[in-house]
């Protein structure tokens, strides 16, 4: 919980990344006012949001099996000339969860090491990236007039293709660990919330304790194998004024 502000050079900015989704009183949007005053394309800006935020979520699951909840309250992005160049991480005492037992952990880490499936293992980056804020943000692309939601997940689906490019070696991992896999499964966090008010998961057995219905189409499954220039899309630019 300590401020961040320390961790920021001169000319940088904070904001949490839940701020991306918001609208004032007039319906105008955060995100398009970031986008248009940083003087990028939709897609520029997008991609660099992507490769502060997502390409070491990334990092840290298929290197290290490291989890944790990343959501948009959670997450403190650093601006540059209105455009994020890096994120903080804050709020993770209790939802960080490695699952690779070559890991060694000091003692007092020990705890943080959960056995479980290859698929509740990739939730991780589905269930709190994708379902918990992708889905949200990726909305606000066609609400605030930046072009169609597949511009948004074209992004997501290229800057995982890079990170897959620049790590060859983990070449097993992701397709042990597949986020183009056609769907994945529906975790119910308000059902957690609703069946326990004061403890969302059970800290000893967080795996065991949530709860799930039905499935969900991957958006980015339809772009696996591509390339950027055989994905269709809308190139989106911004309207002065």
């Amino acid at each position: 919980r300590e401020s961040p502000l320390p961790k920021i050079a001169e000319g940088q900015t904070l904001m949490t990344m839940a701020a991306l989704l918001h609208r004032d009183a007039e319906d105008q949007g955060l995100l398009q006012c970031l986008i248009k005053a940083s003087g990028l394309t939709v897609e520029a800006w997008l991609r660099r949001y992507l490769e502060a935020y997502l390409t070491p979520l990334l990092h840290c699951f298929y290197q290290y099996g490291l989890v944790f909840m990343p959501h948009g309250e959670n997450l403190i992005l650093v601006f540059e000339n209105y455009v994020p160049v890096r994120a903080l991480m804050k709020d993770i005492t209790e939802e960080v969860i490695v699952f690779d037992p070559k890991q060694e952990l000091p003692e007092a880490a020990q705890r943080l090491f959960v056995e479980t499936s290859d698929e509740q293992q990739l939730l991780y980056l589905f269930t709190d990236v994708f379902d918990c804020f992708f889905r949200f943000l990726g909305a606000q692309v066609p609400n605030q007039g930046l072009g169609n939601e597949e511009v948004f997940w074209k992004e997501v689906a290229e800057v995982v293709r890079e990170y897959q490019a620049q790590h060859p070696e983990l070449a097993d991992a992701f397709t042990r660990w597949d986020l183009f896999q056609p769907t994945f499964l529906c975790c119910c966090l308000n059902r957690l919330q609703l069946s326990n008010t004061k403890q969302m998961l059970n800290l000893a057995d967080p795996i065991n304790s949530l709860k799930f219905a039905g499935t969900l189409g991957n958006p980015i499954a339809k772009y696996k194998g591509g390339t950027r220039d055989e994905v269709q899309g809308t190139r989106k630019e911004l309207p002065d004024g």
